[in-house]
């Protein structure tokens, strides 16, 4: 093969590698967002005229590539979490990268298919076929592409009727414009108006959109009914859980009573995993002295031994608390983290566990009722449960008498990632929650980056990053709902459908064709 022909070869796998790169330097944390705008323009270009299984192939070094560099911090959670060795995080990085990557593969695969006879139909296939991919490709840890665009407000307010799904659609959207833009200037000298001027239109609708929505929001949040709220942030990671318990616990006191003393806020906040409980049941007291003498409601995170239903039970919990130490209602996260909380098929093979020492093993939660601080209701989430759009709708729905919380927390140990992107990766997909169910979002973390985010999703204010401080802030309480909440991932389940019947239609053309 010659040096021309090596070149004309390896191209396409390089406009791959060069997709996959633009992909996670535009995303949260890296913050290029201006980068996902076209990501995909040097992998649409490298899809003409290939074969449909190469064209899975150059997908997936895309997506190999986009996870790998964007999830890089998987290393490090591989070696917090569940004690591996950095051989075994490097696999565990290159196993979740594949995985994910089977976005890119499959969208690249199927574009291939229903472009190959009209080109100028990527203008609908891409954004189209994206959105179904992204709803129903199951992930560990799902990172939608609209959340790179957390900051552009004005972009994002189109969350409240079609979720962060929405949102994806847009950028992917905007991709294949400027692809076909490209590709009709080079070829034929011309520009496609008509693509330009309805990406045109479509950008100033959203943008109106938002404009509106953010002004209405606005007046609402102007006259709305505030809670006073302090954040504790002690930058104690995960290993203090173990190593220094003790002295953990009582920074958070002491932190706590600094905070009540000058603040004087209606509830104090601490993070996951803050205490260990065993309770007989859901209802009792705790000991003051343990909760810092506050006088002042608490909400923390616990690692939680609870006897239920004759059986002992180890939750990841959190706990509300009034001054005087009354539980008033507690929360256990539901949506577990495979291999650190619990172990895939340990119950069935117990062996596992003594492989890996250091995951725990965690019964997921079956409660979705909110909690009661006063007369107001509070939705409370811990960890990742608050990057998964269903399951905080599902939380804001508000059990089984349907009380609609007014304001949602979060509870978080981000310290297993060391100091990465990973903590504004999870703040910014967090942020879209706000703008689905308009309502103000706290999260606290132990290590950074806690948070105060208001209903349009803007993050008002925020610690930094292995961080000591307190956080103070008058959060909203809002009432009403929005069309996400009410019919949820409907735009999913629609490019689901016309995905599947154009798939259909262009493997019942093929076969036609091939018959003749």
């Amino acid at each position: 093969m010659t040096t021309s022909a090596n070149f004309k070869f390896l191209l396409p796998w390089g406009a791959a590698v060069a997709s996959g790169v633009l992909m996670f330097l535009g995303y949260a944390g890296f913050d290029q967002f201006y980068l996902e705008w076209f990501f995909l323009v040097p992998l649409l270009w490298a899809l003409r005229g290939q074969r449909l299984a190469r064209a899975f192939w150059l997908g997936w070094l895309a997506g190999i590539v986009g996870h790998g560099g964007g999830f890089y911090w998987i290393i490090q959670m591989f070696q917090q979490f569940a004690g591996a060795p950095f051989i075994a995080g490097v696999f565990g990085l290159l196993l979740l990268a594949a995985a994910n990557g089977i976005v890119l593969a499959a969208w690249a695969w199927g574009t291939r298919l229903l472009t190959r006879d009209r080109q100028w139909y990527v203008l609908w296939v891409a954004p189209v076929l994206w959105t179904a991919i992204e709803k129903f490709w199951p992930e560990v840890f799902p990172n939608y592409l609209g959340a790179s665009q957390y900051r552009i407000s004005h972009l994002t307010q189109i969350a409240d009727f079609s979720g962060i799904l929405g949102v994806s659609f847009l950028v992917v959207y905007i991709n294949a414009t400027l692809y076909w833009a490209t590709v009709s200037w080079r070829e034929q000298r011309s520009v496609p108006w008509r693509a330009v001027s309805a990406l045109a239109v479509t950008l100033l609708l959203v943008a109106g959109y938002g404009e509106l929505r953010i002004r209405e929001v606005d007046g609402k949040l102007a006259t709305a009914q505030r809670l006073t709220v302090g954040l504790v942030q002690t930058n104690r990671g995960a290993a203090d859980n173990h190593l220094a318990v003790d002295l953990m616990q009582k920074e958070h006191r002491d932190l706590s009573r600094e905070l009540v003393a000058a603040q004087k806020p209606d509830l104090v906040v601490w993070p996951e995993g803050v205490l260990s409980v065993s309770l007989s049941s859901r209802e009792g007291s705790l000991p003051t002295w343990a909760l810092g003498d506050l006088q002042t409601p608490l909400l923390f995170g616990s690692c939680l031994r609870i006897d239920e239903e004759g059986e002992t039970r180890y939750c990841n919990s959190a706990l509300l608390a009034d001054g005087s130490g009354r539980i008033l209602g507690s929360y256990d996260k539901t949506v577990l983290v495979p291999f650190g909380e619990y172990i895939p098929f340990g119950d069935v093979f117990p062996q596992l566990y003594a492989w890996s020492p250091y995951s725990a093993k965690f019964f997921s939660g079956r409660s979705t009722e909110p909690l009661k601080l006063g007369n107001h209701l509070l939705s409370v989430s811990i960890c990742y449960e608050d990057i998964f759009p269903t399951h905080i709708r599902k939380l804001m729905r508000g059990g089984r008498e349907g009380r609609t919380p007014a304001v949602m927390f979060n509870l978080t140990n981000d310290s297993w990632y060391g100091k990465s992107v990973e903590p504004m990766e999870h703040l910014a997909l967090a942020s879209f929650r706000s703008i689905e169910n308009r309502r103000s979002l706290v999260r606290v973390t132990n290590t950074g980056i806690s948070a105060f985010v208001d209903p349009v999703g803007r993050i008002v204010s925020r610690t930094g990053v292995w961080t000591r401080e307190v956080l103070v802030d008058r959060v909203p309480l809002l009432e009403g709902g929005t069309l996400y909440g009410a019919a949820g991932d409907w735009i999913g389940w629609l490019c689901a459908f016309i995905s599947a019947c154009g798939i259909a239609a262009a493997t019942v053309s093929k076969k036609a064709r091939a018959s003749v």
